[in-house]
C-alpha cells in the first residue's frame, strides 16, 4: 500500500485495510497564516489512514507541528510541538467522490493552539514600571504597593450579605 501525501482521496474501491495518506502541508494551504504571536517552524506533518466501514469513510491518525509562541508574561518566544493524537474523521455516502481533510485538519489545529503559553512555570515577566526581563535581570524599580483598599480580599464583599429568610 503506496501513502499518499494528499489530504484529498477519491473515496472509490478503497482497498479494506484503507489507504495510507502521510506528507506534510504548509499552513498556508490550511489558510492559517503567522501573526505577532505565532511562528510556524515546519510543515504540518499528517499520518492519516482511510478505511472503508460501509458506505462511509473512517480517517484516522495523528497531526503534528512546531510552532514558536511567544511567552504571555515575558514576550520571549519559545517552541511548540501542536499534536493531534488522536484523528478521527468519519465521512458518510462519500463513495465515489473525492474527499478533502483540509478543513477538519485546519479545525484540529485551530483547536490544538495553546490560547495562553508560556516558556517556562515560573516565568517572573516583564516589569510593569520599566519593561525589564525578570528572569534576565532584576530592575532598579521599588516593589510595588497595593492601593489603599486594594487588598486582595476577593469575598470580602460576602462579610457584609445579609440573608433573609422569607418562609
Amino acid at each position: 500500500m503506496k501513502p499518499l501525501a494528499s489530504l484529498t482521496f477519491q473515496a472509490l474501491d478503497l482497498p479494506v485495510e484503507g489507504v495510507d495518506l502521510c506528507g506534510e502541508i504548509a499552513f498556508a494551504a490550511l489558510d492559517l497564516h503567522e501573526d505577532d504571536l505565532f511562528t510556524f517552524l515546519s510543515p504540518l506533518r499528517f499520518t492519516l489512514t482511510a478505511a472503508p466501514v460501509e458506505d462511509s469513510v473512517l480517517v484516522r491518525g495523528r497531526l503534528e507541528a512546531e510552532v514558536q509562541r511567544v511567552c504571555d508574561r515575558c514576550l520571549e518566544p519559545g517552541k511548540v510541538l501542536l499534536k493531534v493524537d488522536p484523528v478521527c474523521y468519519h465521512y458518510e455516502h462519500v463513495a465515489g467522490a473525492v474527499v478533502d481533510l483540509t478543513d477538519a485538519v485546519r479545525e484540529d489545529i485551530l483547536l490544538a493552539f495553546p490560547q495562553t503559553w508560556l516558556c517556562r512555570a515560573e516565568c517572573r515577566g516583564l516589569c510593569p514600571r520599566c519593561g525589564c526581563n525578570r528572569n534576565e535581570s532584576t530592575c532598579g524599580c521599588p516593589p510595588e504597593e497595593p492601593d489603599e483598599g486594594d487588598e486582595d480580599d476577593t469575598w470580602g464583599a460576602l462579610d457584609d450579605l445579609v440573608v433573609r429568610d422569607e418562609s
